[in-house]
C-alpha cells in the first residue's frame, strides 16, 4: 500500500485511467446493521490506493438513495492484515460522529453505512470491508474543487472570483470546525478530497475522503510512514511525529487550497515528500500576484493581495505555533480581504457569461428517475425547499421536518421558534434556510443553529414568503387579518413602508428577477390568475400580461440573469426574459403546482404524477410521467441536467437527464 502521497492516496479516486470490467459491479447485499437495507453495487467509478468506489443504490421501505460505496481492496486484508479495516473504521468514526444531530452538515460528506461485504462463491477473496457515503452529484461544471477550478481557468481564464472563494473558505473552515471538534484530524486536505455540488448561489463544497484521518479514541496508526498529499502536506506530517498532528496540520493544507481557488496553481509545487518539507521549511513563500490565473478584481488590489500573502504565510509556517490555533481563525483573518458580503450567493458576471456559453447535457429521450423517499407519509407539507445536496427543509402540519437525502427526520423546535406558526421555508445561504413566522419574525435555520434575521416593525403581520438578501434588498410577502396582502421590502436592513395589492386575494409566489425587482403570483380577487413585476426602491407595480387560469401558484427565477418562470392552473406557464412576459399554455391543461430553473435557465416543470422541460429548441416536453402518483408535487429543485421533486406528503423524486452523475474524480 502506498500511503506517502507521491501516488494514490487513501481513499481517493483516479478518473483519468479507464476503468475495466469489475467482478462486483452488479452485485447486491444486505447492510448488517439497519435492517431491511441493501446495496446494489451499478458501477466501478475508480480506484485508488485502498479501495475502489462504486457508484451504487441503496434500497430500503423508505426509498431508493444513490450513494458511493467504498469497498477494500483485497491485498489490504489478505492475511489477517488490519489495514483494510482500520481504513474503513477510521473514515466510520471521523464521519459518524457528525451524523448526529440535525440538519445535516453541509460542509463534509454525510456517512450511511459501514460493514463487510462476505465472499463471492467460490472466488478466493477474503470478506472486504466497506463504507457506504452520500453521493454528490457534481453537475456540469466537475464534481472535485480541482475540476472546478479547472473548468473555471477554461471558460474565464482566471480562478475564482473572490466571492466564490470566499463561499469555499467559509464551507471549508466551517467543516474542519466540525471535524475537529469530533475530536478528527483529517490529514489529507487537497482539491481532489473536497466535492462540490450545485451552481452559481447553490453552489456547495463538502469534505470528503478521511482514509488517513486520525480520530480520538482510535490509538491506531499507520506506523512510522508518511500520509499526506505533496504541496498540501504539512512538515510535521513528513517528521512523522504524531504528538504535533493536530488542527493546524489541515489549516496548513487550508491555505494551500486558498491560494489554489484563486488562481489555478498550487502553493507549493513539490513532487514528493521530502520536497514539500524542504519547501515548507523555507521562509519565503510564493505571492498570488505570481499566478497568471489570478482575477483582475484582486489583482487590481495590491493592498489586499499583500494581506492575503501575509496570512497564506502564516498559516503555512514551518513551526506548527506559528500558524492559526483553528480554521475559523484562519477564514475570520482573511475572509474580509475576499468579500464584504461573505454570506452572500450572488454570482459574478464572469461566471454567468461561463455558463451562458455552456452546452446543454443529457438527453431528455433518456432520464432516470430514482425515489428517494415513497409516497403515503403522515405529513402534509406547507413550504419546502431543497439545497444542492439533496438536503430539505420542510414546514409541516407536525412541525419542522428534515429530510437528509434518505429519511425524514424531525426538527427539535429551537426554543427561540416555540410560541410562532411558520409559514414558509426558502433557501437562504446554500447551506441554511429561512423560515417566515407569525408576529413579522424571519428566522434562519443553519447547522449552527436557529437565529433571529429580522423582526419586522408591525407584529401584526405573518410573514408568509420571502425572496433576496436580508442583508441588501429583500422583499416579504406579509398577511394580516382583515386586509390584502403586503409587499414588505427591507433596503439596507431597514424596513420600507408595506404596499398592500387591493386587487390579489392570495399571493402565492415570488421570485426576485433582477437586483431591483421582483416577481409576484397568485390569484385575483376576481378568481383569475395575477401577476406583477414589484420595484421596491421606487414603491412601484408594474402590470404583466397574463395566461388563462384560474391561478398562478408557484414561481422561480436565477439571479442575476433576468429569467422567471411562473405555472399554474389549467397549464399555465408564464416565461419571464428580461422586459419580455411571454403567457403559454401546456396542451391538455394540467394543473401544474412547482417550477424550478436550473443554473443554465432551463425550466423544469411539475404537475400531477407528471415532469416537463425544455428542450435544445425551447419547447416544453414530458420527461416523467407515472399515473400512480396521485399525491401533487409542492417543491422542485434544478440543477443542470438533474432535478429533485417534493410530493406534498414527502415523496422524493430524484430525475436526471443521462446518466445519473459523472464518475470520481482524482
Amino acid at each position: 500500500m502506498t500511503l506517502c502521497s507521491d501516488g494514490p492516496v487513501g481513499l481517493g479516486m483516479n478518473s483519468s485511467l479507464p476503468v475495466p470490467q469489475d467482478p462486483l459491479v452488479g452485485r447486491s447485499f444486505s447492510s448488517e446493521l439497519l435492517r431491511g437495507v441493501q446495496y446494489h453495487l451499478d458501477r466501478l467509478l475508480g480506484q485508488g490506493g485502498t479501495a475502489k468506489a462504486y457508484f451504487a443504490i441503496r434500497l430500503s421501505a423508505q426509498g431508493r438513495t444513490p450513494v458511493v460505496v467504498k469497498v477494500i481492496l483485497p491485498q489490504l486484508v489478505q492475511g489477517g492484515e488490519e489495514t483494510g479495516s482500520l481504513v474503513v473504521r477510521k473514515e466510520a468514526v471521523a464521519l459518524g460522529r457528525l451524523n448526529e444531530r440535525m440538519p445535516p452538515c453541509p460542509y463534509v460528506v454525510r456517512f450511511v453505512d459501514t460493514g463487510t461485504l462476505p465472499p463471492m462463491g467460490t472466488v478466493h477473496v477474503p470478506p472486504l470491508p466497506w463504507l457506504a457515503i452520500e453521493y454528490v452529484h457534481g453537475g456540469a461544471e466537475g464534481t472535485a474543487l480541482d475540476d472546478r477550478v479547472a473548468y473555471s481557468l477554461r471558460s474565464t481564464g482566471y480562478g475564482f472570483d473572490p466571492e466564490r472563494a470566499g463561499r469555499a473558505l467559509e464551507a471549508l473552515s466551517r467543516g474542519l470546525g466540525e471535524i475537529h471538534g469530533a475530536g478528527v484530524i483529517h490529514r489529507d486536505l487537497k482539491p481532489g478530497n473536497v466535492l462540490c455540488c450545485g451552481s452559481g448561489e447553490t453552489e456547495m463544497f463538502k469534505i470528503s475522503d478521511f482514509g488517513i484521518a486520525r480520530s480520538v479514541g482510535l490509538a491506531v496508526t499507520f506506523g512510522d510512514v508518511t500520509v499526506g498529499t505533496p504541496g498540501y502536506l504539512a512538515p510535521e506530517q513528513v517528521m512523522v511525529r504524531g504528538s504535533t498532528i493536530g488542527p493546524h496540520t489541515d489549516v496548513f493544507a487550508l491555505a494551500g487550497l486558498v491560494y489554489f481557488v484563486l488562481t489555478g496553481e498550487h502553493y507549493f509545487c513539490a513532487e514528493t515528500s521530502v520536497e514539500a518539507f524542504r519547501e515548507a521549511e523555507c521562509t519565503e513563500r510564493r505571492s498570488l500576484a505570481d499566478a497568471r490565473g489570478l482575477c483582475p478584481e484582486l489583482r487590481d488590489r495590491p493592498a489586499a493581495i499583500s494581506a492575503l500573502d501575509a496570512a497564506l504565510a502564516r498559516a503555512t509556517a514551518y513551526n506548527p505555533e506559528a500558524r492559526p490555533a483553528s480554521a475559523r481563525t484562519f477564514a475570520e483573518g482573511i475572509m474580509p480581504w475576499l468579500s464584504d458580503k461573505p454570506h452572500s450567493a450572488r454570482v459574478s458576471p464572469r461566471w454567468l457569461g461561463s455558463v451562458q456559453s455552456m452546452s446543454r447535457q443529457g438527453s431528455l429521450s433518456a432520464p432516470t428517475s430514482v425515489v428517494r423517499h415513497p409516497l403515503g407519509g403522515d405529513r402534509v407539507i406547507v413550504s419546502a425547499a431543497f439545497n444542492a445536496a439533496g438536503h430539505c427543509l420542510a414546514v409541516t402540519t407536525k412541525g419542522p421536518q428534515v429530510f437528509d437525502g434518505t429519511a425524514w427526520a424531525d426538527l427539535p423546535v429551537d426554543r427561540q421558534l416555540r410560541g410562532y406558526r411558520l409559514w414558509c421555508a426558502r433557501r437562504c445561504r446554500p447551506v441554511s434556510w429561512v423560515v417566515g413566522a407569525s408576529q413579522a419574525r424571519l428566522y434562519e435555520i443553519a447547522r449552527e443553529g436557529t437565529s433571529l434575521l429580522a423582526k419586522g416593525p408591525d407584529p401584526a403581520f405573518d410573514f408568509v414568503d420571502v425572496s433576496g438578501d436580508l442583508d441588501d434588498l429583500a422583499v416579504v410577502v406579509a398577511m394580516r387579518s382583515g386586509l390584502p396582502p403586503a409587499l414588505v421590502a427591507r433596503a439596507g436592513r431597514r424596513w420600507l413602508r408595506p404596499l398592500h395589492l387591493p386587487d390579489m386575494a392570495v399571493v402565492s409566489g415570488l421570485c426576485q428577477l433582477q437586483e431591483e425587482q421582483w416577481l409576484v403570483v397568485g390569484r385575483s380577487t376576481s378568481g383569475a390568475a395575477a401577476a406583477v413585476r414589484y420595484k421596491p426602491l421606487l414603491w412601484e407595480l408594474q402590470s404583466v400580461v397574463l395566461p388563462r387560469s384560474r391561478a398562478l401558484l408557484a414561481c422561480s427565477s436565477r439571479y442575476g440573469r433576468g429569467l422567471a418562470v411562473a405555472v399554474g392552473a389549467e397549464g399555465a406557464i408564464l416565461a419571464v426574459d428580461g422586459s419580455v412576459t411571454t403567457p403559454i399554455g401546456l396542451p391538455g391543461s394540467p394543473d401544474l403546482a412547482a417550477v424550478a430553473l436550473d443554473s443554465m435557465g432551463t425550466a423544469w416543470v411539475a404537475g400531477l404524477g407528471k415532469i416537463w422541460t425544455r428542450d435544445v429548441d425551447g419547447q416544453i416536453v414530458p420527461v416523467w410521467e407515472e399515473p400512480t402518483w396521485k399525491t401533487p408535487f409542492v417543491s422542485l429543485h434544478a440543477e443542470t441536467g438533474h432535478a429533485l421533486a417534493l410530493s406534498v406528503d414527502g415523496g422524493v423524486l430524484e430525475l436526471s437527464l443521462g446518466e445519473v452523475g459523472p464518475t470520481v474524480p482524482a
